[in-house]
């Protein structure tokens, strides 16, 4: 009977250090099995880590003739974007001036600035503030500020985007000189609507189209700005941009539409 009772407790402890003995065996294993897993996620880490949240783009083109006239042309761009979850906050810059024997006959400076808050993948706040000094369209200055909904109706990192954008906002504008009601400042509340267009058509080369609506009870203005964008080396590309800008309603003697077609050396960063 004593020799029964060792046996039967002896045995619980054999499975058990048996079945600790293939646990430690095992160990290393799992360990060398978990190993690429923990690396990949360390990898991964360190690439998002390297991202940088900025990213930018300076545009530059340069025109100049002589004989009959004596013309110059300088047309300058610069965008900043700053991209850190859930906000992205854009600015944009532009100058144009032209001369001809001399005399300036186009002078025309432009800021935006654009905040935008993701409510979810595809949806999003956006806030927009622009402001534009045209020296020969009749204004010291136009400016808009609009807060709406965005809309992401298309994202592909490798094929382009679509952004819609729509919402209310204020424009205020001051003309250069008093209009037939004796006013020289110019303020209502306006609708304004937005798309933002990128396709990648290629190898190094996209198009881009930006369109924007923006109505009151006093005019509407619709602005388009199209691109064709084709790398030539590294991080120095050749554009080719078209912008109009019509207004319903404008100073007295001056036109409706205003239109530029433009060849700029592209610098990303």
């Amino acid at each position: 009977m004593k020799k029964q009772l060792r046996v039967s407790n002896i045995l619980p402890t054999t499975f058990l250090s048996t079945g600790l003995l293939s646990s430690l065996l095992l160990l290393p294993s799992i360990s060398s099995a978990n190993e690429p897993e923990v690396q990949e996620t360390q990898e991964t880490q360190e690439a998002q880590e390297d991202i940088s949240p900025w990213a930018g783009n300076a545009e530059l083109g340069f025109i100049q003739t002589s004989g009959n006239s004596d013309t110059q042309s300088f047309n300058g761009k610069f965008n900043l974007v700053h991209e850190l979850e859930p906000s992205t906050t854009s600015l944009k810059l532009e100058a144009l001036t032209s001369e001809e024997d001399g005399t300036s006959s186009k002078e025309k400076y432009l800021a935006e600035l654009k905040y935008d808050y993701a409510l979810s993948d595809r949806s999003y706040v956006a806030s927009f503030l622009g402001y534009e000094d045209d020296r020969f369209n009749g204004y010291e200055y136009q400016s808009t500020l609009a807060v709406g909904y965005g809309y992401k109706a298309w994202n592909d990192k490798k094929k382009g985007k679509l952004e819609l954008e729509v919402g209310p906002g204020y424009r205020r504008n001051v003309l250069e000189q008093r209009n037939e009601d004796n006013e020289k400042i110019e303020q209502e509340a306006v609708g304004r609507a937005s798309l933002n267009l990128l396709v990648n058509i290629g190898e190094g080369a996209k198009f881009t189209e930006v369109l924007s609506v923006e109505g009151g009870d006093s005019k509407i203005v619709y602005k388009s700005d199209m691109g064709i964008q084709s790398t030539l080396v590294g991080a120095l590309a050749m554009k080719i941009n078209y912008q109009v800008k019509h207004t319903t309603d404008v100073p007295e003697g001056k036109k409706n539409t205003d239109s530029l077609v433009g060849v700029t050396l592209v610098y990303s960063f």
